[in-house]
């Protein structure tokens, strides 16, 4: 990290200490680029218990901050400061527990969203915490039971086969904009579900290929297939890509989670 976003870091800790209840806040890989990076942001998690301020009382506690915005629907903030990108995102420690007290009862809140969430409480680099409270998470996270993963790439296989179905049908309708839609919804439920039998959290979208091409767990041919995918190639059209992904599954349903 460079010296002017490690000093902005230490700046917003000393802000948002005055919030009262927060447990402890997290910094996550995208400030750990070069801040000319097109992916770089300072992005920090605030778990907290606890009511929050209203947005405009945040905005206060923020000194020099630009452009600033708020969504009570997400319990962000988003602004810059010195010309840099920062995001905050509040996190309720009520919720957390409650999702890791029977993540399996809970799956329905990762079919679609997948584990992104459980990917930054574990692996955010801490910065700041005031008892043990995430300590303590990311020994529930590191052990969750195999039913969870289980039943999570079930999930996600079923998704990416109903993915494959629309994506036939819209390669034989010729619809390039349900085609586009359908596989993308294809490639991420298939990225999500190599993480599952894998037993990994899913990455941000910015790390996604990169991650899932390391897992230790992968089908035969996957880098091939899955390359041929992503590709923006005018000679590899959509009828080609139809028949790699239908490839592509054919090799998953031969794995186990």
């Amino acid at each position: 990290m460079v010296n002017d976003v490690a000093q902005l870091a230490r700046k917003l800790i000393e802000q948002l200490k005055v919030i009262p209840g927060i447990e402890a806040i997290t910094l996550h890989e995208s400030a750990e680029i070069a801040p000319d990076d097109p992916y770089f942001y300072l992005s920090m998690d605030v778990y907290y218990r606890g009511a929050l301020p209203e947005a405009a009382d945040r905005k206060e506690i923020f000194s020099g901050a630009g452009a600033f915005e708020s969504s009570s629907y997400a319990m962000k903030d988003r602004f810059f400061i010195d010309m840099l990108p920062v995001r905050i995102e509040y996190k309720h420690i009520d919720r957390i527990n409650h999702l890791l007290r029977n993540p399996v009862e809970n799956l329905p809140a990762f079919r679609d969203s997948g584990t992104y969430m459980f990917y930054r409480l574990r692996h955010g680099r801490i910065i700041f915490e005031t008892g043990t409270w995430l300590h303590d998470v990311r020994e529930q996270l590191d052990s969750i039971q195999d039913d969870f993963w289980k039943l999570l790439a079930e999930s996600h296989r079923a998704r990416a086969e109903h993915f494959l179905a629309d994506l036939g049908s819209a390669v034989i309708r010729g619809d390039s904009l349900f085609y586009m839609v359908s596989l993308v919804g294809f490639i991420r439920a298939v990225c999500s579900l190599m993480f599952a039998v894998n037993h990994k959290f899913e990455p941000s979208g910015r790390q996604l290929k990169e991650q899932v091409l390391k897992l230790p767990v992968l089908p035969e041919n996957f880098r091939g297939r899955f390359d041929s995918l992503v590709r923006d190639d005018p000679e590899f059209g959509p009828e080609r890509k139809r028949e790699v992904a239908e490839l592509l599954t054919r090799s998953i349903l031969l794995l186990n989670p």
